[in-house]
């Protein structure tokens, strides 16, 4: 017994400041301890608990959820980069299938990990747990926690946790003899940082490694360094590379698709960059001075510390921190270097630089630990209690004013879908549609998807911070004739926050609100059903090809629906070529409309035509125009849809049954739009076609079986194979290495 109570007290000794840490981290965040409680914040509220819940219900379906019918009426969701895969919040899903627990239980845990994390970066690197327990304070409760990751953006606490982690590996990588040890522990933390969404760290993760290295190389072995620089970069980048791919690749992916993809415009790049004027709210106390911005202050007692580190100007770290605050008070003010670095890959993806004042808070928190340590040399001479009280009331000054005197994380009660009277009355409308929500005037934003997913209906808006630009096109043209272009994405009911009046929009009713309520917007209160109302899946009698330039055909789309186009019985399928068709293929359709660039095959049009086809103009008989008369002619036909019920729907897959009806199914889907959606029919591949500019088409020829969409893109695919490959082979080098530790133990005891 008294064996373990020593054992107990030796090891609460040696991990003290660490247990420590865990303690602080329950403390701020104990609002939320619990699994009936929310953070009172936005993001979490809303993004978190969406794809949280995306997850859990796909993972009921042993997938992941790769897209979902959700938001903007479906889109890849697994790619997008902020989004997380493997993270404590996965681990406590799996375990608990609570989605809040997990969510609560992951944001404690990684305002822990950044402690941890910054606590052994200092004490690696100056060995001294009082320093490294002050630097663990400052990093783990410096404003830009405060300002922006508590208060804002939520979920990138997880990214930001783990970046000490990798340039303490970095380090070691370099400093230490393991260089491929350490350089595939590099790499892996970097691999974990794309895993759970932390890829808006990434350019300045690059400008510390960048800056260290620099100040690393300038040595009298400069060759030596620079190689062994180089072998540690390929071994992190490969096994960052490696491991992540599952996730990176498809990330890559779905940024080249958004409006991310060729850069942002400069203004959305800088954001609201700092004023220096404003220094001691941005960089020395929020408590203190004033300002309503982004900050990322140290408190007095930190900021006094980081002054006494700088005067250990000969130590690489301590020039290092210096650089790295210099370029965060460069980049986030928009000075020469912000617009520089908006021409270099990478950063002009980033928005808002502002941000940048996260590498004050980083070097900060380093610096200070190095303060502590002048100041401990200070004291030298003093009796160890009162370096003891000395150290107590540095320590004291911190919490008092990076945590007593911050505001803490609030908490609200879990909100059920069912406690939302609007919400509520349309979950018991068992037919598939989706609402469009007018309360939030912005097609981007919170406006209640992660509640309305919960009862299985998708919403037109979203929110997320990437976007698809052809489809904010439609949106915007759609304002000219609201209820005809929301039906063709299947709407049925639109949400008010006032009373409106809008054509074809019929009056429901007034339901409860809650304005003080953090999504609002899902209150309503007001509802109205879309008269215009079209089905998810249903087969059009009349059938338009319209093919030519790109810009060309979207205008052209968009001009017959604001005319007296009508989705119920008529389907614009959009095309570039005639040759991209077989001419079968082309016999399915009533009418080809031929704009610039489409004719390249005189043939198949005369063949099309003989068949009975009309081309529009009539290209074979002379015409190169129509008159708008005879465009209302073509528009004007007769007929009915026909409705095909969904017999299987989950984030990634719709099977549809199939009785031998023939023509051109319209889904009110956007699978066509984005590359790894596959239609098939028994298990034969048939083509998916992009339909009156928003939604999906596939040509029917009287089958029987099952129709199956289904989601799997090639990036996550080919991604999904180089992690496994990678995994194995890192697998291996720690197998091999144990091994080979343990054949030399063995060895030197027969010895």
């Amino acid at each position: 017994m008294k064996g373990i109570i020593y054992n107990l007290r030796s090891f609460m000794k040696n991990h003290f400041y660490v247990f420590a840490l865990l303690l602080l981290a329950l403390f701020f965040f104990h609002n939320i301890i619990s699994s009936d409680k929310i953070m009172k914040n936005i993001h979490y509220i809303n993004d978190v608990t969406f794809y949280s819940y995306n997850m859990r219900e796909s993972l009921k379906n042993n997938q992941l959820p790769l897209w979902t019918p959700y938001f903007y009426s479906g889109r890849p969701l697994f790619s997008q980069p902020e989004y997380y895969f493997i993270d404590i919040n996965l681990f406590l899903i799996l375990l608990t299938g609570n989605i809040y627990l997990a969510m609560n239980f992951a944001a404690i845990s990684h305002l822990f990990i950044a402690g941890i994390g910054m606590y052994f970066l200092i004490n690696f690197l100056i060995e001294n747990k009082k320093a490294a327990f002050v630097s663990a304070l400052l990093y783990m409760f410096n404003g830009y926690v405060h300002t922006f990751v508590v208060s804002g953006n939520i979920m990138i606490i997880e990214g930001y946790s783990l970046i000490p982690f990798i340039f303490l590996f970095t380090i070691k990588a370099l400093k230490e003899d393991k260089i491929i040890f350490n350089s595939i522990m590099a790499g892996m933390f970097t691999a974990l940082l794309i895993f759970v969404g932390g890829v808006i760290f990434f350019p300045y993760i690059l400008l510390i490694i960048l800056v260290y290295c620099i100040i690393y190389v300038i040595d009298k072995n400069i060759l030596s360094r620079v190689l062994k620089i180089c072998l540690a970069g390929i071994l992190v980048i490969g096994v960052a590379f490696g491991i992540s791919a599952i996730k990176l690749l498809p990330d890559l992916e779905f940024t080249k698709l958004s409006n991310r993809g060729e850069g942002l415009p400069y203004q959305e790049y800088i954001g609201e960059p700092v004023k220096l004027a404003n220094f001691m709210f941005l960089f020395v106390t929020n408590v203190f001075a004033g300002g309503n911005t982004i900050s990322a202050a140290v408190g007095i007692a930190g900021f006094a510390l980081l002054i006494l580190g700088l005067s250990k100007f000969k130590n690489r770290i301590v020039l290092f921190s210096a650089a790295i605050i210099l370029l965060s008070l460069l980049i986030s003010s928009d000075s020469f270097l912000t617009k520089m670095l908006y021409h270099a890959p990478v950063f002009n993806q980033t928005r808002h630089v502002e941000r940048a004042v996260f590498l004050f808070a980083f070097a900060s928190s380093i610096l200070a630990g190095f303060g502590f340590l002048k100041l401990e040399s200070l004291i030298e001479k003093l009796k160890k209690s009162a370096k003891n009280v000395i150290f107590a009331a540095v320590v004291a000054l911190i919490l008092t004013e990076l945590l007593l005197l911050q505001d803490f994380p609030q908490s609200s009660k879990v909100v059920s879908p069912n406690e939302i009277p609007i919400l509520d009355y349309m979950g018991k409308d068992r037919q598939q549609f989706r609402t469009m929500n007018l309360a939030l005037s912005t097609f981007i934003g919170a406006s209640g998807y992660n509640y309305y997913s919960q009862f299985g209906i998708s919403e037109i808006k979203g929110g997320a911070g990437i976007w698809f630009n052809d489809y904010l096109e439609y949106l915007s043209v759609a304002q000219n004739s609201p209820a005809k272009f929301w039906a063709m994405l299947n709407n049925k009911y639109v949400i008010s926050s006032k009373n409106i009046s809008i054509e074809n929009l019929s009056y429901v009713g007034k339901f409860g609100g809650c304005e003080d309520c953090q999504i609002w917007e899902s209150y309503g209160p007001y509802l109205y059903r879309n008269e215009l109302f079209l089905p998810r899946y249903y087969i059009v009698p009349n059938r338009i090809l319209i093919v030519g330039d790109d810009r060309q055909v979207d205008q052209l789309i968009y001009n017959f629906i604001l005319g007296n186009f009508d989705p119920s019985n008529t389907l614009l399928i959009r095309g570039t070529t005639i040759n991209g068709y077989e001419t079968s293929a082309l016999d399915t359709f009533d009418y080809i409309f031929l704009l610039k660039d489409s004719m390249d095959n005189i043939g198949k049009l005369r063949e099309y035509s003989v068949n009975g086809g009309i081309l529009v103009p009539d290209v074979l008989n002379g015409k190169t125009s129509v008159t708008g008369d005879e465009v209302y002619a073509i528009l004007n036909r007769t007929g009915s849809f026909i409705e095909l019920n969904v017999d299987e729907y989950s984030n990634n897959k719709a099977v549809i049954n199939l009785d031998g009806k023939k023509g051109w199914l319209v889904a009110s889907e956007r699978f066509a739009y984005f590359p790894g959606w596959k239609a098939s029919i028994n298990g034969k591949n048939i083509e998916i076609f992009k339909a009156n500019n928003a939604v999906s088409a596939v040509y029917l020829d009287g089958d029987y079986g099952k129709l199956v969409f289904e989601y799997e893109p090639n990036s996550y695919k080919y991604g999904k194979w180089i992690s496994m490959i990678s995994v194995l082979m890192v697998m291996g080098f720690f197998g091999y290495s144990a091994y080979n530790k343990k054949s030399k133990q063995g060895d030197k005891y027969q010895a």
